[in-house]
């Protein structure tokens, strides 16, 4: 990524991500794609910029692939339109002190769609409490906060996160914390359609007994599945994505989520210690899960993954990665049925494509 856009041809970009996903999963022509487009420009709501020193100056700089040479960033129309319009004020304000621009490494922006942005500054060497003061100093926009980071410490100036507002088309809303350094949709305008279909496959009245929400995260999907269920049994190992995740359900006052910090494998062994089938003993609660949502890594699914949730009766799975997904749904060819399919354009003009698939038992 260069920061260029070329929106006259993004169509086609989009036309060209939709035909593979449709060979990759061997659709046929009565099987319809739900398809998730994105805007041309502004989009991004985070960004990684390395700080290139030349000359007594530095430059945002992102690296040119092909070339292996770095690509000096003057405007970036990719990212939201508040940290493009940022980039060279802070830029000017850090380069009129020493402090501030001597061995800084790279600038990371974390944007929220309520006009939060957490600007990271990241460093060679420690910071100090001079770096601090001279932080604190700098004059920034409403709602634009500062922090450092220097081998693997951090000098928090206001907090490390921004607070980003989740809704449906139907006016439901729900506030989670995305963490500096930690994983969020990149895409707040894609991701609000992820949202409303993931809600629309699970049916406007649809009560399930329990659901099972692998790889969880910082609660993205899960507030949304929790509207469709009794009970709700999320899984995420990171620590940072557990702490968004239980301070933002909290928060909201939503008490029938559990989240559990533990891989698929222990999920697995749990529901093998009560046969075959999808009941599982949590905590002291019983869960009867109907439902299995999945949001894996681009490695997709691993075989003891794979095989649990073939047992259960609906498997709603978001994909990072098309090829992988088409690997696991070969899996379960024999056990369920295709019922929808979407594609979720969160990287325009690059290849990536995000696919989400409803799968019911036969």
């Amino acid at each position: 990524m260069t920061c260029q856009v070329s929106p006259e041809n993004y169509q086609q970009q989009l036309d060209e991500k939709v035909s593979r996903v449709g060979a990759l999963l061997a659709l046929t022509t009565a099987q319809t794609i739900t398809i998730a487009a994105s805007s041309t420009e502004h989009y991004r709501m985070r960004a990684e910029f390395r700080v290139w020193h030349q000359a007594g100056d530095w430059h945002y700089a992102m690296f040119d692939v092909q070339n292996k040479r770095p690509v000096f960033i003057e405007y970036c129309p990719m990212v939201d339109k508040r940290i493009a319009d940022l980039m060279q004020p802070l830029r000017a304000q850090l380069k009129a002190n020493t402090v501030l621009s001597n061995r800084l490494y790279a600038i990371d922006f974390l944007a929220s769609s309520q006009g939060e942005i957490l600007v990271t500054l990241i460093y060679k060497e420690p910071l100090t409490a001079d770096w601090e003061s001279l932080a604190r100093s700098l004059d920034l926009p409403a709602g634009v906060m500062l922090m450092g980071r220097s081998r693997g410490k951090k000098r928090v100036l206001v907090r490390d996160y921004v607070n980003e507002t989740l809704s449906l088309p139907n006016g439901d809303s729900f506030t989670l914390r995305h963490v500096e350094n930690a994983f969020s949709q990149p895409n707040a305008a894609v991701n609000a359609q992820m949202l409303a279909w993931v809600d629309t496959q699970l049916g406007a009245e649809t009560q399930y007994p329990a659901i099972l929400e692998l790889y969880g995260g910082a609660g993205n999907f899960t507030w949304v599945l929790a509207r469709h269920a009794h009970k709700l049994l999320m899984t995420e190992l990171s620590p940072h994505a557990v702490s968004a995740a239980q301070d933002a359900f909290a928060q909201a006052a939503i008490h029938h989520v559990t989240i559990a910090a533990m891989n698929s494998e222990q999920v697995s062994q749990q529901l093998s210690s009560t046969g075959e089938g999808t009941q599982l003993l949590w905590q002291g609660q019983d869960y009867d899960f109907k439902l299995v949502m999945v949001d894996p890594p681009r490695a997709g699914l691993d075989d003891t993954t794979r095989a649990l949730v073939q047992r259960f009766d609906q498997i709603l799975y978001v994909s990072c990665n098309p090829e992988t997904l088409a690997r696991d749904m070969q899996a379960w060819q024999d056990s369920h049925d295709l019922r929808s399919v979407a594609v979720f354009d969160q990287f325009p003009y690059t290849h990536h494509i995000e696919v989400g698939v409803m799968l019911v038992k036969k």
